[in-house]
């Protein structure tokens, strides 16, 4: 049976979905809006004090550095605290959070950091009525040679509530985990034609409860050999095979999986790409109570990026294949999960951006479950106005309905909103 569900705190604290943790068998979808992140530097600028790349500062000490720091205050309501399907508790919270970005670009070498973290408390919560949670990204490209680039990203994030965007973690997690995600690439051009991208990606959920550790927590790890040939001054075909192994850390559900793919990446033009990526997945998996069996099914990924103006991104991805369940005792899901991210900037001062995901998950462990659906809807919306250079206020709203009809302990419907002031320097 899986964990009673809490989500919110934890996003509200640092920010929503951390980029890159969204990741499974090597592959990072394009994430949602970041719904509660502490505010970005706004577009707005006057012609006082600004840096050399744009950004203002009143602090003229650090007016040089690479770096932007920002704080932010919050004043929100969560209708159902801890995402029941019934017997809902609501509660009025406050939230505090900080973040530091570092970025630094050279012909070779580019390098970005971040890091931040928050506070958020609950007034009507019964028990703990604190969250604490906090994130750490990096990433680098090194151009090694004229043919070999090397790319390196990783992010933790130490989280108190199921983000439901993550692929292979619980939605209906009680307790406070970590959740990491690290790749690293290199792409090494042979031809004018043929390329090849050699890559590793180690990704991990930890659940600090012992006893959610032994029936969640794992890690997983994907060496992936990618072949790409340029057929059209814009389109490559790519061929591709991935390796990937599950570990579970307390419970005899690991697996062992092979991916045999095929796909293309077709830039139309710099402001709009396309990657798609089809095949088949065999896996190998174990369970405590089932036994050995191996799986083998169709796998398919697609990502789409769309700039359609100065400040305004629109981001698609879909994914279908398996993932950790999430379910205690049952190995894997068969999931389908599609996301749309829209960003835009109506003036200098006003931008706006959307979320919406769409997931469903098919269980089924003979002997342990009788087979469900789950069905799982996220909708995040976020505006941001900047008062001044420095100074902006945000509002945002989330909603987020889980329906499955033969499984009806799981479902549950969340409504939060805030309102909020940010300060960037």
């Amino acid at each position: 049976m899986k964990s009673s569900r809490i989500f919110i705190s934890s996003l509200v604290a640092l920010g929503a979905t951390i980029p890159g943790l969204h990741s499974l068998h090597g592959q990072t979808p394009v994430s949602r809006s970041n719904f509660f992140l502490a505010p970005a530097p706004s577009d707005f600028s006057s012609d006082v004090g600004e840096r050399p790349d744009g950004r203002g500062t009143p602090l003229g000490f650090i007016s040089d550095l690479p770096v932007n720091f920002s704080v932010a205050v919050r004043e929100g309501f969560d209708d159902n605290v801890f995402t029941t399907r019934t017997n809902k508790t609501s509660s009025w919270y406050t939230n505090f959070a900080a973040g530091v970005d570092y970025t630094f670009g050279g012909p070779r070498l580019t390098l970005n950091a971040n890091l931040s973290g928050g506070v958020t408390y609950y007034y009507s919560r019964p028990g703990d009525k604190l969250d604490f949670n906090g994130a750490l990204s990096l990433g680098a490209v090194y151009r090694a040679s004229p043919r070999l680039t090397l790319t390196f990203n990783t992010n933790t994030a130490y989280l108190s509530q199921p983000d439901t965007n993550i692929v292979g973690g619980s939605n209906q997690v009680d307790g406070d985990y970590f959740a990491t995600n690290t790749s690293m690439d290199a792409a090494y051009q042979w031809t004018e034609k043929f390329s090849t991208v050699t890559g590793y990606n180690f990704s991990a959920i930890y659940y600090l409860e012992s006893s959610l550790n032994d029936t969640q927590s794992f890690f997983s790890q994907t060496i992936k050999q990618s072949f790409r040939y340029l057929l059209l001054p814009k389109t490559t075909i790519v061929a591709e095979y991935r390796a990937n192994p599950v570990i579970y850390s307390g419970s005899n559900m690991s697996s062992f999986g092979n991916f045999v793919l095929v796909g293309f990446d077709q830039v139309f033009n710099p402001r709009l790409k396309w990657s798609v990526r089809a095949g088949v997945e065999q896996r190998f998996n174990d369970n405590p109570v089932d036994g050995s069996s191996i799986y083998v099914g169709p796998y398919g990924e697609t990502n789409l990026s769309y700039q359609f103006g100065p400040s305004s991104t629109l981001g698609w991805y879909a994914r279908y294949g398996t993932q950790a369940s999430g379910i205690t005792n049952v190995t894997q899901s068969q999931s389908f999960r599609t996301g749309l991210t829209v960003s835009h900037a109506f003036t200098r001062r006003l931008s706006a951006s959307l979320g919406a995901n769409f997931q469903v998950d098919y269980n089924d462990q003979p002997g342990v479950i009788d087979s469900f659906t789950e069905t799982t809807y996220d909708v995040a919306l976020n505006a941001n106005f900047a008062v001044t250079r420095n100074v902006s206020l945000n509002a945002g709203y989330q909603f987020i309905a889980v329906s499955s009809p033969d499984a009806i302990q799981y479902e549950y419907t969340r409504n939060v909103a805030f309102v909020g002031v940010g300060v960037n320097f």
